[in-house]
């Protein structure tokens, strides 16, 4: 498996600062134990209110820089699962000063960028504003594609969504080879939730030669209460099979998006996800080949990802002869 979004930088981070590293221990049990052999890995941010209301005050505990907390993140996630292959993301730009500590950022080894969370920044808006893209976020995205960084557009409320991908559009009209996905959304057309994707972005992302990533979060399968007698995994792979009819087998992705760790920093309901992360493979692979064969399962839960995301990163870093300071 290939998870194309799990928090695993601010699992390290959380680690870090409370000095706590029992639960990436877990994590990198599960790694080890049950096939998972890569993430997007996610050090996120929100808006300061953002983190206050929904984490608590001073969630991070300190004032370092984003660079700084990526840098030791990284560090202490490598070092816990040092074989795994990781596309470092952060979610959510606001502390990002500018396109100059990007490429800083990016020097350090961040490969993707989801320029927004829920709310409004700087930069362009999540579901919570109906405010777009702004002139400094279209700074930001510029020099994240000369970069050769992926752009991951999940997140982004409407107005975002389409600035971004007029953006996207323009570059590779340029020549440029921009990699864009979203990596943990779901097909709207089945669940009308603003965080889901309609048929109509769906197909623009098709346009662009982007990947989605379906997400096992119930509240993105099926609208209303979670209800214990609901198959929410079958109702997970309906979303997948949704998203293969517009985008093709080979341009879906899976996404954990697990949150348990979230349960013992802050009070949060860890039971949202529809797979258990300990044996998640086995699972989503039984799933999978009940509507799927093989070879299209395979390429869902790991290569897709593997080929068009990991491999373009590593090469764009290469070609670039930057490589990671």
């Amino acid at each position: 498996m290939f998870d194309a979004h799990h928090d695993l930088l601010t699992i390290a981070y959380q680690a870090y600062i409370t000095g706590d590293y029992s639960y990436l221990n877990k994590i990198s049990n599960y790694f080890n134990d049950n096939n998972v052999k890569g993430a997007i890995a996610n050090l996120y941010f929100m808006s300061i209110d953002e983190m206050n209301n929904e984490l608590g005050v001073n969630y991070y505990k300190d004032n370092v820089s984003v660079y700084e907390m990526f840098i030791k993140a990284k560090e202490v996630l490598d070092s816990f699962i040092p074989n795994a292959e990781f596309v470092y993301s952060i979610e959510g730009a606001d502390f990002i000063k500018d396109e100059n500590e990007l490429e800083k950022l990016y020097d350090a080894g961040l490969d993707s960028l989801i320029l927004c969370w829920n709310n409004e920044s700087k930069y362009g808006s999540g579901n919570r504003s109906d405010k777009g893209l702004t002139p400094d976020g279209v700074k930001l995205i510029n020099k994240a594609i000369d970069l050769g960084m992926g752009i991951d557009l999940s997140h982004a409320n409407i107005n975002t969504f389409y600035g971004l991908i007029e953006l996207i559009s323009k570059r590779k009209k340029e020549g440029k080879n921009v990699c864009c996905y979203a990596s943990h959304s779901n097909s709207r057309k089945l669940c009308d939730v603003k965080r889901n994707l309609d048929d109509d972005q769906l197909k623009k992302i098709k346009d662009i030669g982007g990947l989605v990533g379906a997400v096992t979060v119930k509240d993105f399968i099926k609208e209303g209460d979670i209800d214990d007698n609901v198959d929410y995994r079958s109702l997970y792979i309906d979303h997948i099979e949704h998203l293969c009819q517009i985008l093709g087998p080979n341009n879906v992705m899976i996404a954990s998006d697990d949150m348990q760790f979230l349960s013992e920093v802050v009070p949060y309901d860890g039971l949202l996800a529809v797979y258990d992360y300990s044996k998640m493979c086995k699972d989503l692979f039984f799933d999978l080949t009940r509507r799927f064969d093989e070879k299209t399962a395979y390429a869902i839960g790991y290569s897709n990802l593997k080929e068009k995301i990991y491999n373009k990163l590593k090469y764009n870093r290469e070609n670039s002869k930057r490589g990671v300071k």
